[in-house]
């Protein structure tokens, strides 16, 4: 056994006390440094090249898609003031007048999975109409075509969804029944990039009872079959066909082209909708809110639906369907030919030559 000196462990144990507390400070002391070096460097550069790289693209944004990188390369605008705003309401429509001198409903053909989240409460609201936004498909003792049989004020309604020529309304036609509709149209359109796999997830949402993103095999199998090859594409031709049969009819002109994106976009939302409710508002229909108060209306029912269904998407980890190179290729040389065969004969050809240039460049 080794015996031990209480004097030489008191002393060892204080040696080792002042050792640490002196390694502790060397420790702090250089930390102090490194942060103070950092900070100052940092603060001499400017602030867009603190949180850009010099092709103006976030770093973290390099691998993601044109549209999500150009999201992220400007901040969120400040919604904050529309929680508790209290809109200044227009209202002045009480009633139309009698049931011979109704207001017909628009026409609003809309291609599959074109319309956004929160489109029909935000027409109710618009409006302050409980039955703005109808179906034409939606039919029951009292209602036939969008038009209500039992009604009492002179509303009707003031959009019509139909998604005719893909399913065709033949008996009447939508040009024979101009009688009943307002002259306007509005069209409501989507990417082909997006709106083709977003239709076959409605369809087997609608039909087939899907609660989850279809496989990647089945995407595959639909895209090979029905959005083609390089020299052919049926639901390119369905897509173009549906723009044209509305674009063409003698009866009708386009008042205003939706593009789907454009509803969620914090920019091109507000100035959409701002359009909306004065082509509304110029075919004599109730608009009960001014334009300062739209931004909010579009926010609370267009923007945050958006949001919410962009989370579920997103805590589901659905994947992001592609194409190949010659499907891209194909379809973005078809949406550039389409654009060039717009002779500006009809209304709102400008605003669809626009909106076919931008979805050619999204494929690239």
């Amino acid at each position: 056994m080794v015996a031990i000196n209480p004097a030489s462990t008191g002393r060892r144990r204080s040696t080792s006390t002042v050792g640490r507390i002196f390694l502790r400070l060397l420790i702090s002391c250089l930390f102090v440094a490194f942060y103070t070096g950092v900070v100052k460097r940092q603060s001499k550069q400017p602030l867009l090249a603190r949180n850009k790289t010099d092709d103006n693209i976030p770093a973290n944004a390099k691998s993601v898609s044109k549209d999500t990188a150009a999201s992220a390369a400007s901040p969120q605008k400040d919604w904050s003031h529309c929680l508790d705003a209290q809109p200044n309401l227009n209202i002045t429509h009480a009633d139309a007048g009698p049931r011979d001198k109704v207001k017909n409903p628009l026409w609003l053909p809309a291609y599959p999975t074109s319309l956004p989240e929160g489109y029909s409460n935000f027409l109710i609201e618009l409006t302050g109409l409980s039955s703005a936004s109808k179906l034409y498909y939606r039919s029951s003792k009292t209602l036939k075509r969008c038009h209500n049989l039992n009604l009492k004020s002179g509303y009707d309604g003031v959009t019509c969804e139909i998604v005719h020529p893909i399913v065709p309304c033949k008996r009447p036609s939508p040009a024979a029944q101009a009688a009943n509709f307002g002259n306007v149209v509005l069209v409501a359109l989507r990417n082909p990039l997006t709106a083709f796999p977003s239709y076959q997830q409605e369809k087997a949402e609608k039909y087939h009872n899907a609660k989850e993103q279809v496989t990647k095999e089945e995407w595959i199998s639909f895209r090979d079959q029905y959005v083609g090859n390089s020299t052919h594409s049926p639901l390119f031709q369905e897509w173009k066909k549906f723009i044209l049969e509305w674009r063409n009819m003698d009866k009708y002109h386009v008042a205003m082209y939706l593009a789907h994106a454009e509803w969620a976009d914090e920019t091109k939302g507000v100035a959409l909708v701002t359009k909306f409710a004065r082509v509304l508002r110029e075919e004599g229909f109730p608009v009960q809110y001014h334009t300062d108060d739209l931004a909010c209306l579009w926010h609370k029912n267009i923007l945050q639906s958006a949001i919410q269904k962009k989370k579920k998407h997103e805590d589901e980890g659905r994947y992001v369907p592609e194409y190949t190179e010659k499907q891209k290729n194909f379809l973005a040389a078809e949406l550039r030919k389409f654009a060039s065969e717009l002779d500006n004969t009809r209304p709102g050809d400008d605003q669809l030559k626009d909106i076919l240039t931008r979805y050619s460049a999204d494929f690239k």
